[in-house]
């Protein structure tokens, strides 16, 4: 049965399975975590991954999951017990065809030398018993012949066994050496240069101590097992302690060699632990000091140095807060483009973003009419369909468990009930001062730049923001949506509207 989402919201609050999309009433589980089946623990997107190649896009959206329904689950054990048969029964085979043809020649070998033993006891038999020996002395030699034979058999065996592990020892020299000594360039024309960038990243985490975490749902989180974490010190400590490269090289490839985080405000060399600037840099000191081999200067580490001075690593440009760099971030690292508008985005849940927000057509789907942007649309709901919108509490308090709608009342709570050192941004040129970098750059761009990129359509003035140009088109439309609780006399905006209750009714 197919299933139809308005929204992202509809969707997060609906159990579907990722593989066939039917929402039916049985037991799902999150397809990324593991479960115990018949004693053995599994792990349903990996077994995706191992049985058919098959990776799930991810999205880095606060409450998704991705589920799997039973039938689905079922299936997928099936195939995987099916493709372990086949392997277990290729493996048995070869083995079976390597005994065949490597053993008829030593089977031969050693019936050839035991047609000569034979050869020999009959000869020496002929020999040892002659007229003037007693039963007694025939019988001691021919024990004597039977344990020089045993003695030649043995040695035989050994030199057989010794041989095969010649062979053995030659075919992992083998492999060894084509291990160490890829053949990047055809790599890069089957599989892109997704490995390449890889196995340069992973050179130099395992060559250094930088340390690789997530951002998510405002918290800094370890990058293999998403646990949060309030310091970059103790995240730090879980990171180097509980995980290890090959978790993190599992990692990368299980979300398709996208870029990845990386903290390098303690970075140095692990083999002779000198001080390192930055990743070129280290890069440079591992290829020349200790003959580390890099197939291109590229990688997926993206740098950052998480302390009080927020600051981009490339470009120097310093931030209040980390969301606002890792925002920042996508005008060095421009991955992933947008094919409507051209816009280039750090990773795929910036564009995804990105699409949603500006490209994403918008429709009332219950009167059927369509809108330019989100603030008509949400306009629309409000007056025509009674909607009510709730803020996001996107900002969370670090010290306990209450959420903020801006980042300048959270930090507001950090001074009045956490006791943190209010903090003051300056405005260079009438020196007032804010609580937050983002309120001093608007009053700077508004008050004394007077920034205006906004246009209406209608008259072609220009304004600030796109809610300013909102609220504007009201003196073009006549529109008087709002009307005072006392008089009755209606407004176009609520701006007007609350001059109106302070003038008029003293009401603030």
């Amino acid at each position: 049965m197919d299933i139809k989402f308005n929204s992202v919201a509809d969707l997060l609050q609906t159990n579907i399975c990722r593989c066939c999309l039917r929402n039916i009433p049985c037991y799902y589980k999150n397809i990324s975590e593991e479960y115990y089946s018949s004693g053995t623990k599994r792990n349903y997107e990996e077994m995706l991954l191992n049985t058919f190649n098959i990776q799930f896009s991810q999205y880095d959206v606060e409450g998704y999951l991705s589920y799997i329904c039973e039938e689905c689950s079922a299936k997928i054990r099936e195939a995987s017990a099916f493709k372990d048969m086949v392997l277990n029964s290729e493996e048995r085979f070869a083995k079976l065809m390597d005994r065949l043809q490597y053993g008829n020649s030593e089977i031969q070998a050693e019936n050839e030398v035991k047609v000569e033993h034979i050869k020999s006891e009959s000869s020496a038999a002929t020999d040892f018993c002659d007229d003037s020996m007693d039963d007694n002395e025939i019988l001691a030699n021919i024990k004597l012949e039977l344990t020089q034979n045993g003695d030649l058999e043995s040695e035989v065996n050994k030199n057989n066994h010794d041989r095969k592990l010649k062979l053995r020892k030659k075919s992992r020299l083998k492999s060894e050496i084509g291990k160490d000594q890829k053949d990047w360039t055809k790599i890069a024309e089957r599989r892109g240069n997704g490995p390449i960038l890889r196995e340069n990243s992973l050179k130099l985490l395992a060559n250094s101590t930088i340390f690789v975490f997530q951002w998510n749902k405002s918290r800094y989180r370890c990058f293999c097992c998403k646990e949060p974490f309030s310091d970059v010190k103790s995240l730090r400590e879980h990171t180097t302690t509980k995980h290890n490269l090959k978790s993190i090289e599992k990692k990368i490839i299980n979300q398709q060699n996208r870029l990845v985080k990386v903290e390098i405000s303690e970075l140095k060399c692990n083999l002779c632990s000198q001080n390192q600037q930055n990743l070129e840099i280290l890069r440079d000191h591992l290829i020349e000091s200790h003959k580390i081999q890099f197939e291109s200067k590229e990688d997926l580490l993206v740098p950052f140095k998480i302390n009080d001075n927020l600051a981009c690593q490339i470009c120097s440009e310093k931030f209040s807060v980390f969301r606002l760099l890792n925002i920042h971030m996508n005008r060095h690292f421009q991955k992933q483009v947008c094919h409507i508008c051209g816009a280039a985005f750090s990773n795929l849940v910036f564009l995804n973003l990105h699409k949603t927000r500006y490209h994403k057509p918008l429709k009332c789907h219950l009167c059927d009419l369509n809108f330019n942007n989100k603030i008509e649309k949400k306009n629309h709901d409000i007056l025509v369909h009674n909607v009510k919108f709730e803020r996001k509490l996107r900002f969370p308090c670090p010290y306990c468990n209450e959420r903020f709608y801006q980042e300048n009342i959270r930090v507001q709570h950090l001074v009045e009930k956490h006791g943190l050192k209010r903090p003051e941004y300056r405005c260079s040129i009438c020196s007032k001062a804010f609580i937050t970098k983002s309120l001093c750059n608007n009053h700077l761009k508004t008050v004394h730049l007077k920034e205006k990129h906004h246009e209406c359509e209608i008259c072609h003035n220009f304004f600030y923001t796109k809610s300013s140009v909102a609220r504007h088109m009201v003196t073009h439309t006549g529109e008087k949506n709002y009307s005072c609780a006392m008089c009755n006399n209606p407004f176009a905006s609520k701006d007007s509207l609350r001059r109106h209750m302070r003038r008029t009714h003293g009401v603030h």
